[in-house]
């Protein structure tokens, strides 16, 4: 397919994953069109950066699969909307696994504190004053905190990206300690009839454009 190809599919991939983002801020929704269109462009970057049928393509497909998965039974708990969980699919077929799970992670770190923030305004707004944290989230904020701390120590990032389900373990189950803390915060505000719809779309894009910076300068470099 040749540069200009893969060029033409990363800035096609950019302007989809920004309208996607746009739209979700403005209306809550992603329109199927462009989770089927980046869907559909995954397999020509496959083919862009020369990936063979088996196994790569088909490891790349597995992986995606696992992930909508995932993502698809926070859609089931009313977590995420379908057009969210739709888009993070669609964005893992495009992701080899490290980066893939550096924007799982950057998804979640970003659209946590944007949840919590909307809580936290909505709860003012409604008069009940700043909200008080419980002990269950404390104790979740407690195990996240000293599980990040651990995973800055010398070396020991180094050492899990060396072993890619392990670091897939771990990403995971850093996503479900934030995920538990956000259920938290909801179900406290539900019973207060605070429920604000999140734009998660908004914090997939950001996290997949951060992702993506480094082969839009190699393909620009």
């Amino acid at each position: 397919m040749g540069a200009f190809g893969a060029t033409f599919l990363l800035g096609t991939l950019v302007l989809l994953l920004v309208s996607a983002g746009v739209q979700d801020a403005r209306f809550r929704e992603i329109a199927n069109w462009k989770n089927i269109a980046i869907a559909l462009l995954a397999p020509l970057w496959w083919w862009a950066n020369g990936l063979a049928l088996w196994p790569d393509m088909a490891i790349q497909l597995g992986v995606a699969a696992i992930v909508f998965a995932f993502f698809a039974g926070a859609f089931a708990i009313g977590q995420m909307g379908g057009g969210d969980v739709k888009l993070i699919g669609a964005l893992a077929l495009w992701l080899p696994l490290q980066p893939l799970v550096s924007m799982m992670m950057t998804m979640a770190l970003i659209g946590g504190g944007l949840t919590l923030l909307m809580v936290a305004d909505q709860w003012v707004r409604r008069g009940h004053g700043m909200p008080k944290p419980k002990k269950g989230a404390l104790a979740v904020l407690l195990v996240l905190g000293i599980g990040i701390v651990l995973l800055f120590q010398p070396g020991v990032l180094d050492w899990l990206r060396g072993q890619p389900m392990l670091w897939l373990l771990t990403i995971m189950a850093l996503l479900c300690g934030v995920s538990l803390l956000l259920l938290l915060a909801l179900g406290s505000a539900r019973r207060r009839g605070i429920l604000p719809e999140v734009p998660y779309g908004v914090a997939i894009a950001i996290a997949g454009l951060l992702v993506l910076r480094e082969p839009i300068l190699n393909q620009f470099g």
